[in-house]
């Protein structure tokens, strides 16, 4: 039998911790293994966690939202599953941005289907895509996105493609000043969608999730 993939589970509740344990144990391949429970994020640099394969964390713990300590997780090298309560697009797409690889819901179907297959696949390097997130893609891409001119989407796309704002310029036969303006007007419009897209990399991922850029 293959090495089974390891996690640690973060979750204020104790009746979700079992839960998980219950559901893992009776995975008949026993595919992975909780080394570690925890019902706060202090100290999972030290003892088990720490070489845990993937952190599966609750959203919300001790009544606080943890994006920025998921963020900081995820920028210590941690691979991360959500698994949440909160089925909202926007509490969805706020824990990919913060570096979620996969985010399941506490609804007990969606747990008990997709929590391991999450945690196999993130273990993997991979992302795993569950109902509530696809439906919250659906969601982006529906009302919540922007409508784009054929110049500016040309612009989003050589520039996310890796060539400076000079070498778009040149490729499209426009000024440097013009190529800043296209992408000012893209993010302006993103964040009146509500989807922040500040840096070079909230735009890939915007322009992705409206299927604008291909993805790796």
């Amino acid at each position: 039998m293959a090495t089974p993939v390891t996690t640690a589970v973060i979750d204020d509740q104790d009746v979700v911790l079992s839960g998980v344990d219950t559901w893992i144990a009776a995975d008949p391949e026993q595919r992975v293994r909780i080394i570690h429970r925890a019902t706060s994020l202090d100290g999972l640099e030290k003892g088990p966690a720490a070489a845990a394969d993937v952190l599966v964390v609750d959203l919300r713990i001790a009544g606080e939202l943890v994006f920025d300590r998921i963020a900081e997780l995820t920028a210590a090298g941690h691979r991360i599953v959500v698994f949440s309560q909160h089925a909202e697009p926007d509490f969805i797409h706020r824990a990919e941005m913060a570096g979620a690889r996969a985010y399941v819901t506490k609804e007990t179907r969606e747990g008990r289907l997709h929590l391991i297959e999450a945690i196999l696949a993130v273990a993997a390097g991979d992302t795993y895509t569950t109902p509530s997130q696809a439906g919250a893609m659906l969601a982006a891409t529906g009302t919540g996105r922007p409508s784009f001119s054929g110049q500016e989407l040309r612009t989003m796309r050589l520039w996310l493609a890796g060539l400076t704002r000079a070498g778009v310029a040149r490729q499209m036969g426009i000024s440097e000043h013009t190529v800043k303006q296209y992408l000012d007007r893209a993010r302006e419009k993103y964040a009146k969608a509500g989807r922040e897209a500040r840096t070079r990399l909230d735009l890939y991922r915007e322009a992705r999730r409206d299927g604008i850029v291909d993805g790796p």
